[in-house]
């Protein structure tokens, strides 16, 4: 039986496959390669990077998989496989900045906050712009700190600690809201810190927890770089209460309003700018 088409000539599958194919041609190998983690990433990226030499791609490896560990490991193999390429990689901060044994490899590029959604959430213009659209912002984002900080300081606990705890299928906000008061569950706090505690099947205690907080003086860290973005949108989508304000809707609300001036004043533009001038390579739109 005849292959079709659509079988004999498939695209590459995944961002590394796709890119090391295109640098096969002078057209490719002249292009800067800028690889993020997901679509939300392009969606604020490539509004501020030159279309005609620039391509902004996703992590995505042949499973469909995309994440921070994608982009670090696409740019080193793609470089060690064709060394004149132009490539490079942006990734969340997470919590490298809390881990000394963390090395950034070359030619890798960190938002100046804990993620993208922090980092625009910090953007004096997406805070008018949420104020704007919805009056009692302040306040609901201001509902929503205490709880994402905790969170926080279990996420950096976990991975600091090495417990493998599973955050998004175990501790989701949702568990800890009332849907029916329209407000965050009474004892919260101490709810969240036991199902943690258990979840670590006995590798550390609620003390534990509250002595690494003191210890690495978290309490009087940033709330955008404790904070995980993603919590913070899903509580607020929670707090404001209406379908329009979904975390979807949210976040492409700070995207439209996340400027070019916003932008170049983050050490992320620096860190290009110093990048494409050693590589002679024309990335940024200014």
């Amino acid at each position: 039986m005849l292959q079709s088409l659509k079988d004999t000539v498939r695209e590459p599958s995944g961002t590394k496959s796709a890119i090391l194919l295109a640098l096969k041609s002078q057209t490719g190998l002249h292009k800067a390669w800028v690889v993020v983690e997901a679509e939300e990433d392009v969606a604020v990226y490539e509004k501020y990077m030159q279309s005609g030499t620039t391509v902004v791609k996703t992590s995505v490896d042949s499973t469909g998989r995309r994440g921070y560990a994608n982009v670090e490991i696409i740019v080193c193999e793609v470089k060690e496989e064709e060394s004149k390429a132009h490539i490079m990689g942006i990734r969340d901060a997470d919590y490298t900045r809390y881990n000394s044994e963390y090395v950034l490899p070359v030619n890798i590029f960190l938002t100046d906050r804990r993620d993208l959604e922090t980092t625009l959430l910090e953007a004096e213009s997406v805070k008018q712009a949420l104020r704007t659209w919805v009056s009692t912002y302040d306040e609901a984002f201001a509902t929503c700190i205490p709880l994402c900080r905790h969170l926080g300081y279990l996420r950096i606990y976990n991975e600091m600690a090495d417990l493998s705890v599973t955050f998004h299928k175990n501790l989701r906000i949702a568990k800890y809201w009332d849907f029916s008061k329209h407000c965050i569950q009474v004892g919260w706090e101490q709810d969240i810190t036991a199902k943690f505690v258990s979840l670590a099947e006995g590798k550390c205690s609620a003390t534990d927890v509250s002595a690494f907080i003191v210890e690495k003086s978290l309490e009087v860290e940033s709330d955008y770089d404790i904070c995980q973005g993603h919590d913070i949108l899903n509580l607020l989508s929670l707090v404001l209460i209406k379908k329009e304000y979904s975390e979807k809707s949210i976040m492409l609300k700070m995207i439209e309003a996340y400027s070019l001036d916003d932008f170049k004043a983050t050490r992320l533009y620096a860190n290009i700018k110093e990048w494409q001038g050693a590589e002679g390579v024309n990335v940024l739109v200014a």
